[in-house]
């Protein structure tokens, strides 16, 4: 019943604490959210009309098919492989965010061209973009997606920005982050040349905003959401556990949307991280707050069967 069909959600006025400051209980969780997201993104509008574009992790596939599907502006400079504005495939990573900006707002960006047994592909963007039976090929069309790309920016009018994980390969000879991990082919012909590595809040920061000022030379009159994606990373490179990497790499990505949207004018945030993981009536009890007993049962029965002997 408390979950179901709690009592009228309130401030503490004896704190002077808005109903929007005080955890929510039960089926009050989205009414609360959405009364605090509204004042948070005061200042954001999007109606019909208004040019939207997006670019992350496969969470933000799901923002342009609602927004497509749904009949807003959405724009599309090219044709993709992934529901995009352009064809920059899965964005996971700060990293590679940035060098998609860079590509996109400097026309001397270098354009790194790789060969695996597939042909030949631009390791800036994931392998399912495709691959080329030549390297003039693959070049053409990177440069084409280039000029498609810089267009996907500069025809915005608010752009989403899904970030969704914080481990990469870095290529130690071009000093560049890979979409994705290299080949078997590539790495096994150099295994030197890559390092995969998780990210420090600083270095992500600073990419980050790096990025929204290049983009607000670019575009002006950009207006930026920035969102954490919910979606786990389904493996790490950089640790022993892909569940606990993963929730750290979360954690450290909220932090610097955090940052950056206190720091870089007409940016904000949207919860969608926050929306997908703290309403959990399996997990939590009526509260949304505090854990069930069976939960606390398995923590603790998982601690007895690996370190208490």
């Amino acid at each position: 019943m408390r979950r179901w069909r709690p009592a009228r959600h309130r401030g503490l006025e004896q704190f002077g604490l808005a109903g929007t400051q005080v955890y929510p209980e039960g089926t009050n969780f989205d009414d609360c959210v959405r009364v605090g997201i509204a004042r948070q993104l005061e200042g954001l509008s999007i109606r019909r009309d208004t040019p939207v574009a997006s670019i992350g992790s496969c969470f933000a596939d799901e923002f342009a098919s609602h927004m497509r599907d749904a009949g807003f502006n959405y724009v599309a400079a090219e044709s993709d492989a992934f529901p995009a504005s352009a064809n920059w495939g899965r964005v996971y990573t700060i990293p590679c965010l940035r060098q998609i900006v860079m590509y996109s707002t400097a026309g001397d960006f270098a354009v790194p061209i790789e060969r695996s047994p597939d042909g030949w592909f631009d390791p800036l963007r994931e392998p399912a973009i495709g691959h080329f039976p030549t390297y003039e090929q693959a070049e053409a069309a990177i440069r084409s997606h280039r000029s498609a790309s810089r267009r996907a920016f500069a025809d915005a009018r608010v752009l989403i920005i899904t970030l969704g994980q914080n481990e990469a390969w870095m290529d130690r000879q071009s000093g560049l982050a890979w979409a994705r991990r290299p080949p078997k082919a590539i790495l096994e012909a150099d295994s030197g040349r890559f390092d995969a590595r998780a990210f420090s809040f600083e270095e992500d920061a600073g990419w980050l905003e790096d990025s929204l000022t290049r983009l607000r030379q670019l575009n002006k009159d950009l207006d930026i959401v920035l969102t954490v994606s919910p979606v786990a990373s389904y493996a790490t490179f950089c640790g022993s556990d892909a569940v606990t990497q993963s929730f750290a790499g979360k954690c450290v990505l909220r932090a610097v949307a955090e940052r950056v949207t206190r720091s870089v004018p007409r940016a904000w945030y949207f919860p969608a991280f926050e929306m997908a993981l703290a309403y959990n009536p399996h997990t939590l009890n009526a509260d949304n707050r505090h854990v069930k007993n069976a939960t606390v049962d398995r923590i603790f029965r998982l601690l007895h069967q690996t370190v208490v002997r």
